[in-house]
């Protein structure tokens, strides 16, 4: 993890961030007006239009699926404008200045450790059994779901297959990207035997207690509370093993690796050049020495770090050394707010939680 708090590995050194899940959900960046989106549309039936017919039909030749209950569905899809107003929302600003400590408090705050802490006691046994089989602490665990959904109470109202075709179809900047998503999310429904139009989730199309897209759902997905199906809606169990696989396989998870170091600056006038290295840790301690880091902090010797900064709007930013484990939250959400909130979250409720035993 990135820091270590005081008390359960948090301390960050003061001195500079956004569903889909798994395929991620983007931190929320401000802007002063909202744009129209960008939008190519021959009407409001999707079925009717050319793109979609030829979607349907590469469906329908690699998964030999029928193009009639294709064109049905795509026919009662509804255009989501609120969610092309959000993406455009959501795209960076270069005017708008993050900042760590209004961020963080969105997500570390009283009543979301409470509820984790109430999560974390009702399901005790299944976050320790993930915890031994995948190598990823429990409350790192706790810290995803309690950012992404506060423990299974926000997991969206959107319907799913109108968010991803819309953006499939009506938003150009990132239509492979869901055209992709949108062939997944078909898959899983017929592989879990779902509707098309019953699911609800994310403005983004993220599904369940941990918010995953559907190709993470299908990859990642399992089924922890062994009743034949994964169900990462309505299972808390399945949530808990599929956050703690993804993290494992996709992120690479390291056993017993803290998240955050804290980190000493010998000559601040480097920092620049090791903000500019590979999101990927790929440096020792020893290799950053050259940029004036160092760390107060035992770690293992070949430990790969990267340097996080967390701005703070005009104030001083946040520096931390983050590890590979830092950068497997990244995989989740590569926003480093994001996965500095998970980690300072879930110490948050390991706390409170050890405290109430």
């Amino acid at each position: 993890m990135r820091t270590k708090l005081a008390t359960a590995h948090i301390l960050v050194v003061t001195a500079l961030l956004a569903a889909c899940t798994t395929s991620t959900v983007k931190a929320p960046t401000s802007s002063p007006t909202t744009p129209k989106p960008p939008v190519s549309t021959d009407g409001n039936n999707y079925a009717e239009r050319a793109e979609v017919k030829a979607f349907v039909e590469e469906l329908n030749g690699k998964y030999d699926y029928s193009k009639t209950e294709l064109l049905s569905a795509f026919a009662s899809a509804e255009r989501m404008d609120t969610v092309l107003r959000q993406l455009e929302k959501d795209k960076p600003n270069p005017n708008f200045k993050k900042n760590w400590k209004v961020y963080r408090s969105r997500y570390v705050e009283p009543l979301r450790i409470k509820a984790g802490v109430a999560f974390w006691q009702k399901n005790a046994k299944t976050l320790t059994r993930a915890s031994k089989e995948y190598s990823v602490p429990e409350y790192i665990i706790a810290g995803i779901i309690g950012v992404e959904t506060i423990y299974g109470k926000n997991m969206g109202d959107s319907n799913v297959f109108d968010v991803l075709t819309t953006i499939a179809f009506d938003y150009p900047r990132r239509s492979a990207e869901y055209k992709n998503f949108l062939e997944e999310y078909i898959i899983l429904t017929r592989e879990n035997k779902m509707p098309l139009r019953s699911v609800k989730g994310s403005y983004a199309g993220a599904i369940g207690i941990p918010q995953f897209m559907p190709d993470s759902w299908r990859d990642y997905g399992v089924d922890f509370d062994g009743d034949g199906k994964v169900d990462l809606r309505n299972s808390n169990a399945d949530a808990i093993g599929s956050v703690a696989r993804f993290l494992k396989e996709k992120g690479g998870w390291q056993r017993g690796l803290d998240v955050v170091y804290n980190v000493k600056f010998t000559d601040a006038q480097n920092i620049d050049g090791a903000l500019k290295l590979p999101i990927e840790p790929s440096q020792t301690l020893t290799q950053l020495k050259k940029y004036g880091i160092t760390s107060p902090d035992t770690m293992p010797v070949d430990a790969k770090l990267s340097l996080i900064d967390l701005p703070n709007g005009d104030n001083p930013a946040q520096y931390v050394l983050g590890s590979k484990n830092f950068y497997a939250i990244t995989r989740y959400n590569k926003s480093y707010m994001y996965a500095m909130s998970v980690y300072e979250l879930g110490a948050a409720v390991k706390k409170a939680y050890d405290a109430a035993q």
